[in-house]
């Protein structure tokens, strides 16, 4: 060692990095932390080259033949709890402080080492045990799904939520009594079960996740999933099933009074609205507990168009004013009054768009109700007519009449509702009025011959030459143009006593008893067969109930006021008249009673009756009461009518089949009936 040498503490020489000598000046140990910033615990510290072989000291041990390596010895520092260093070959202070953060930076290494070592072994048991699965308590709408994976989780949700959040919805629409069932995935609103899922805790190897898998877990709310077209399709099938529409007022005459009717408003359902709330209860910002149950949606009044105000209005500036009093119409120096009763018939109250009811009169209307009335302004024309004179048709001219001036009527009336007193006066001109059928008209129309005719004969008796007089006298002459059609009650008219009728024989429920009218059947028979052999349009007719033989079998007909009618139609292009001749039966064997078809002729007609069938017995009946009409029984059958129609260039036009049953005429016997009599006991 030179002299300028300073020996090392502890003896040891400082190492030359690069040759391994100690260098003059080197850091001592003590001092290597001021030197060297301390590693990280996981890395050991660097190890200097091993110092160069000395020399042994005089009078030292011989070294051995195979000395031990040199090694180079590192202080770590190492914390003494005392605050002290730890490290061997120094006693004085200084050698203390400058071991002593040696000695700590190996104390912080080896617990961080440790440490670690137990968070790897420590994640490692814990992954075993719950890496991805979901948190041990967690439950989704009150379904279990902890500890299981996500894939275990969506599949269990799946299978149960639909019984969860599936329960249909009872909607209410507003304060209505309407409400409609609706299922929330029929609509539109279902789960997310993925995105549910991912919203538990856990189902990771995130150590976070990890964590909450072993301690985390509660309720965890579905996420919804809202398909709004759906939904919406599905609350505007509802509305279409339950608007109403609004009922507007109004305002009616009934018997020249006035008649109201409150308006109501409708309803329509906010669809737009209700869409918000069932979204919002399931599962959405307003959530509720499921089954939701019922939700209570908007509904939106629409008003009508016309009010109580309007209506109120209406009434007092027309409706009351009008029924007040009777209408005068006047026509020169004429005058007739027509009602409330009947102008109210004609009037009406229509609104229009801004809601204000508008008066109304129908003009025609009321020349048609005021027929009667009207007819007493100016002189009433005559149709032409056609008569039966010495065996020949006779066209009687028409004649012109003098009448209102018809399309001003309405108007003028309508003027005059409001007014009042004297003031209530509709004021209309005369003009010549022309008649519907005239005499140019008459005598086109071609009645010039017979084209049929049929006669008919009755036994004697006071009401048939009554009933059939009277009957044969009200359709004579009667005009039937093309298209029009022959009525036998709509001429005749109820046979009353009032009408020129008695009461005579009629059949009941196959019996004979006195009625009003009878007898006129044999009218009804005669003018039918007629007009059946002419080809005229048979429109309705019924045979008789049980047989005459007076009657053509099968093409005869009765008739009964309210029930049965007689009629035929004239379907060719020229005109008919209805001739009758009529013969009474008093004071000889029969009377009798022909009708004749005076037309054009147009048709040529074949009719025939097949072979009677089905024959069916009469009853005896015994009678004993003092009204008892005695009678003989005859059979009843089945029997069919034909009928062919050909135009006169041989066009088969119609071909009819008509069949009927007649019943059994029962027997009568006035008495009591032998079997049922009275004996000893």
């Amino acid at each position: 060692m030179s002299n300028g040498d300073v020996p090392p503490p502890n003896g040891r020489p400082a190492a030359n990095t690069a040759t391994g000598a100690p260098t003059a000046g080197a850091p001592t140990a003590g001092s290597l932390g001021d030197a060297v910033r301390p590693r990280s615990a996981s890395f050991p510290p660097p190890v200097a080259p091993p110092p160069a072989a000395q020399p042994p000291a005089p009078g030292a041990n011989a070294p051995s033949q195979h000395p031990e390596p040199a090694t180079q010895e590192i202080a770590v520092p190492v914390l003494d709890p005392s605050g002290g260093d730890t490290s061997d070959g120094g006693s004085g202070a200084g050698d203390d402080e400058s071991d002593r953060p040696r000695r700590r930076g190996r104390t912080v290494a080896i617990v961080a080492g440790v440490v670690i070592a137990v968070l790897v072994v420590a994640y490692g048991v814990i992954y075993l045990m719950f890496g991805g699965k979901l948190a041990q308590n967690a439950t989704v709408a009150g379904i279990d799904v902890g500890g299981l994976t996500p894939a275990e989780a969506e599949a269990k949700l799946e299978a149960e939520l639909p019984a969860v959040v599936d329960d249909p919805i009872r909607v209410q629409l507003g304060e209505t009594e309407s409400a409609y069932d609706v299922v929330p995935s029929e609509a539109g609103m279902q789960i997310d079960v993925p995105a549910t899922v991912g919203a538990v805790p856990g189902g990771s190897a995130n150590p976070i996740s990890l964590m909450q898998a072993l301690f985390g877990g509660d309720e965890v709310e579905p996420r919804p999933v809202i398909d709004t077209d759906r939904l919406r399709s599905t609350l505007e099938g509802i509305a279409e099933q339950s608007n109403t529409e609004p009922v507007n007022g109004s305002v009616a005459f009934d018997g020249g009074e006035v008649v109201t009717s409150e308006p109501q408003i409708g309803t329509e359902l906010d669809v737009d609205g209700a869409m918000e709330v069932l979204s919002g209860a399931f599962y959405g910002s307003d959530a509720r507990d499921m089954p939701i149950g019922e939700l209570t949606v908007p509904v939106d009044e629409v008003q009508p168009n016309v009010t109580g105000d309007k209506v109120e209005a209406a009434v007092d500036e027309f409706a009351a004013p009008a029924m007040s009093a009777p209408v005068t119409v006047v026509a020169g120096d004429e005058s007739v009054q027509l009602s409330p009763e009947l102008i109210g018939q004609t009037l009406k109250l229509t609104a229009n768009e801004n809601g204000d009811l508008q008066p109304e009169l129908n003009g025609d209307k009321l020349v048609e109700l005021a027929s009667d009335e009207l007819e007493e302004l100016g002189q009433e024309g005559k149709d032409a007519s056609i008569t039966i004179q010495n065996g020949e048709p006779v066209v009687v001219p028409a004649e012109a009449g003098k009448g209102i001036e018809k399309g001003s009527l309405g108007d003028a009336v309508l003027l005059a509702l409001t007014e009042e007193g004297d003031s209530r006066r509709a004021e209309v001109e005369l003009v010549d009025v022309e008649p519907e059928l005239t005499t140019e008209a008459a005598e086109e129309l071609g009645v010039k011959e017979v084209v049929s005719e049929f006669t008919t004969y009755f036994p004697p008796a006071e009401y048939r030459d009554v009933n059939i007089g009277r009957a044969a006298e009200l359709i004579d002459n009667t005009f039937l143009e093309p298209g029009d059609e022959f009525s036998l009650n709509g001429i005749v008219g109820e046979r009353t006593e009032a009408n020129g009728f008695t009461s005579g024989t009629i059949i009941n429920g196959g019996r004979l008893e006195d009625a009003m009218g009878g007898g006129v059947s044999q009218v009804a028979t005669t003018t039918f067969h007629a007009a059946f052999q002419a080809g005229l349009d048979d429109v309705e007719h019924w045979p008789h109930s049980i047989y005459f033989d007076r009657y053509p079998i099968a093409q005869e007909a009765t008739v009964a006021w309210g029930a049965k009618d007689m009629r035929f139609a004239n379907d060719t292009p020229y005109g008919v008249l209805v001739d009758t001749e009529f013969t009474p039966s008093a004071g000889r064997d029969q009377g009798v009673l022909t009708v004749r078809i005076w037309s054009t002729e147009h048709y040529k007609v074949e009719t025939s009756v097949s072979e009677r069938g089905n024959f069916t017995s009469p009853q005896t009946i015994y009678d004993n009461g003092p009204n008892c009409a005695a009678q003989s029984g005859s059979q009843g059958f089945d029997i069919t009518s034909y009928r062919k129609v050909w135009t006169l260039d041989g066009e088969l036009v119609k071909d009819e089949a008509d069949p009927w049953t007649y019943n059994p005429n029962h027997q009568v016997i006035c008495g009591p009936d032998p079997d049922e009599g009275g004996g000893d006991d």
